[in-house]
């Protein structure tokens, strides 16, 4: 390879570890901290919700909290400027590990390598096997619904809303089907919209999402009185082509108006948390 052909994308890498038994000096890697040359940083969960409630069994939902609200309150650092070396941690027992320079072609790419490289339980896209559009949409769709959930348990500190997520309906057009969210009368699912490529897949699996709430609510009408679908919504901004922008803008439109069709709500939220504190509204409420 020569020197014109190396990525251009510089960043430095840091991992967020939990130690599991104090003094010990095992520990876990639970998340990534990127920072870019620009200084530009940010933080990803390197374990979805799902695996640690697997790994830690009956403590398998307190773990997901801890690291939950570790990468919430990390964030909210690093997006008020706080720089890598002063941010504050937010448990005893949470440590920032050794900096490592990276190389690569985007943002993207160095998460996947740092996530590879530190933490055995993450699933990282880089490197991963071509995955189709519609199991990478599916994909997306749980790693939205896992941050809404982490971000609601750690804004409303209501134990009922523990069994609220993920729940489990026999329907008549299929043997059973799981809703992202039934609380009292509410109920919601939830997707994500994103430009560029992954667009069209991501409005067919929207499509199904809110065919199953139609069908819910006309099998239950006297069960559910307020039925929405919660879309992580991508903005396309320069990055994308003016085509690939009015493609996603038509494509949220669509949905919007299916979902008006089948008297659902569709709602859309930039982040997680802005989307789990909503739906932490709604269930005080209900």
């Amino acid at each position: 390879m020569n020197a014109a052909d190396l990525p251009a994308f510089e960043a430095q890498w840091w991992p967020v570890r939990l130690e599991m038994v104090p003094g010990s000096g095992e520990a876990l890697t639970i998340a990534v901290i990127v920072r870019a040359a620009s200084g530009q940083a940010s933080i990803r969960q390197a374990i979805p919700p799902s695996t640690l409630s697997n790994l830690f069994g009956t403590s398998g939902k307190g773990m997901v909290l801890v690291v939950g609200h570790t990468v919430l309150e990390v964030r909210k650092q690093l997006d008020a400027a706080v720089s890598v070396e002063q941010v504050e941690l937010p448990f005893g027992g949470v440590t920032l590990g050794a900096p490592r320079d990276c190389i690569a072609r985007d943002l993207n790419e160095i998460f996947g390598i740092a996530l590879r490289l530190s933490s055995a339980f993450a699933i990282p896209e880089f490197g991963a096997a071509a995955e189709t559009p519609e199991s990478e949409a599916r994909r997306a769709f749980d790693e939205w619904a896992d941050k809404v959930q982490v971000g609601v348990m750690v804004a409303a500190h209501l134990d009922s809303l523990r069994n609220a997520f993920n729940v489990q309906f026999p329907l008549a057009h299929r043997k059973k089907t799981r809703v992202g969210f039934v609380y009292g009368g509410y109920v919601a699912q939830f997707g994500v919209l994103r430009p560029g490529k992954s667009v069209s897949a991501d409005v067919r699996a929207l499509k199904l999402k809110l065919f199953d709430l139609d069908v819910l609510r006309r099998e239950r009408a006297l069960q559910f009185n307020k039925a929405e679908i919660l879309v992580g919504y991508q903005d396309a901004g320069d990055n994308y082509t003016s085509r690939q922008r009015e493609s996603l803008r038509e494509s949220w439109e669509f949905v919007a108006a299916e979902a008006r069709a089948r008297s659902v709500r569709a709602r859309r939220f930039d982040t997680a948390q802005s989307a789990a504190a909503y739906l932490a509204e709604q269930a005080i409420a209900n």
